[in-house]
Formats: structure tokens, C-alpha cells, sequence
């Protein structure tokens, strides 16, 4: 009897531990800034920041932008540092009228992040961004139209 018990707190302290494991190195990369109207008819990025402790790994993971009818899928791969910062390009034929809103995708197809619709239409050097980086209450409030500040700390000027 005492070993079944045994076996089963293993058990039970194994999934917590896996859990534990996989919401720190899942959930701790948000989209951080989006510039879905860039000045001179440049190209949409989206920007990514690492809020936890370890590198994530980022292979199979997506981007997805979406201005609806249309959606623009970027694909990531290599990994983000600990309080680190990633850009991803969208490609120089998307044209997007400056609305939509951007998704986090895992390998597996999960949203691990979104960001609010967006209305960008302006073309200038402003882009959305959370300030501070990496700001996740899951509101709107999260994000404000501010300066680009592409691959580097948000701040507002």
C-alpha cells in the first residue's frame, strides 16, 4: 500500500513540476510592439520580448497579423534571450490598411498572445507598444501609441 502511495505523490508532484516547467518557458514571450503602418510604404514587424528568467525557444512558433480578409503569417525560429527583444519582419508585398490585430502562436497552434485591434493608418514613426515592456494585464491598456522604438525598450518621448 505505502509503495501504490508513494507512486502516486510522484505521480501527482511530476505533473506539477512538467506544469510548472512548461508555463515558465511558455507564456513569458508577449508581442511587446507592432508597427502595422510603417513611413515610406516600409515593411510591418512586430516585435517580441522575453518577460522570463530563460531563453525560450521559438522553433515552429508563428506570427500571425491579422487585417481581415487577409492574414500574414511569419514564421520564427531560433530562441529569445531572458529579458530579451525579437523582431519579425513581415514581407515587403503585404499591404495592410495600418487595422488588424497580431497573434502569438506556439509550435502546437495555441494563442499564447494577442494584442487588441489595431488602427495604425497614420505611416509615420509611431507604432503600438506596452509600456513598460512586456506589460500583460490582458486589457487594452497594455498598449500605447507611441514612438518606435524597434528592438529596443519601449519608452514614451
Amino acid at each position: 500500500m505505502k509503495s501504490v502511495t508513494r507512486k502516486a505523490l510522484l505521480a501527482v508532484l511530476g505533473v506539477f513540476a512538467f506544469a510548472a516547467f512548461c508555463g515558465s518557458s511558455l507564456g513569458d514571450v508577449v508581442v511587446n510592439e507592432v508597427e502595422l503602418g510603417p513611413p515610406n510604404n516600409g515593411t510591418i514587424w512586430v516585435e517580441l520580448y522575453n518577460t522570463g528568467e530563460n531563453a525560450v525557444d521559438l522553433t515552429g512558433w508563428t506570427i500571425k497579423v491579422e487585417n481581415k480578409p487577409w492574414v500574414g503569417p511569419i514564421a520564427l525560429s531560433g530562441s529569445i534571450e531572458p529579458k530579451g527583444f525579437l523582431v519579425a519582419e513581415g514581407k515587403p508585398s503585404w499591404v495592410t490598411n495600418g487595422n488588424g490585430t497580431v497573434y502569438l502562436l506556439d509550435a502546437q497552434g495555441t494563442v499564447l498572445d494577442k494584442t487588441p485591434e489595431i488602427n495604425d493608418d497614420r505611416q509615420n514613426d509611431f507604432s503600438y507598444g506596452r509600456l513598460p515592456d512586456g506589460k500583460n494585464t490582458n486589457t487594452k491598456a497594455d498598449f500605447l501609441y507611441m514612438k518606435a522604438s524597434k528592438g529596443q525598450p519601449n519608452r514614451l518621448y
